[in-house]
């Protein structure tokens, strides 16, 4: 098989991937597909394997932990199963799909250390429904206020720590009759 950039060279270098449901396949010579991750069109496949559970970490831990003191890398827990869907931590790893909303709850800081990798962070900074607006946003204002509030008294601004504690009863008791 050619090329399918150069159409000179045999292909060996094969790259699928999923954007969006979109699935697209390459067939690449070692040298377009060098060109390409140059110009970071390409993702180099190494750059992304400390991104997942290292299925090696328990040989690594046995061969060099031993021999040359070097520390292993964790090994993900296998016996922890969600409650609902029945995935382990192993299942999610290996086909790269979260079982059910459970499972965000069951390996919280197997995934929280996975997503913080992949994303460079944890916390959602994309769009919300509209539905969920209104809430996000008193939950952000609360916490702001909380924290002002926390400067305040450091500061020992008492009137002014006075005034936010009350902003901040007042929003939660609001959150209390919205069901929040």
């Amino acid at each position: 098989m050619l090329c399918e950039k150069c159409k000179k060279r045999t292909a060996t270098v094969f790259y699928n991937e999923n954007i969006n449901g979109q699935t697209n396949s390459y067939s690449l010579c070692g040298e377009c597909a060098a060109k390409l991750r140059e110009k970071g069109d390409l993702e180099d496949v190494t750059s992304m394997i400390g991104s997942f559970a290292d299925p090696f970490s328990v040989l690594h831990n046995d061969l060099f932990g031993g021999f040359f003191g070097i520390p292993g890398i964790k090994a993900a827990p296998t016996a922890k199963r969600c409650p609902d869907c029945n995935s382990s931590y192993a299942d999610i790893t290996s086909n790269g799909k979260v079982g059910c909303p459970t499972c965000y709850t069951t390996f919280r800081t197997e995934l929280k250390n996975t997503i913080g990798s992949i994303h460079g962070t944890t916390t959602h900074t994309g769009n919300v429904p509209s539905r969920h607006r209104a809430k996000q946003a008193r939950a952000e204002e609360l916490k702001r206020l909380k924290k002002e509030l926390q400067d305040a008294i450091a500061k020992e601004d008492y009137e002014h720590a006075a005034s936010l504690r009350d902003e901040v009863r007042k929003l939660q008791s609001e959150n209390e009759k919205k069901g929040e």
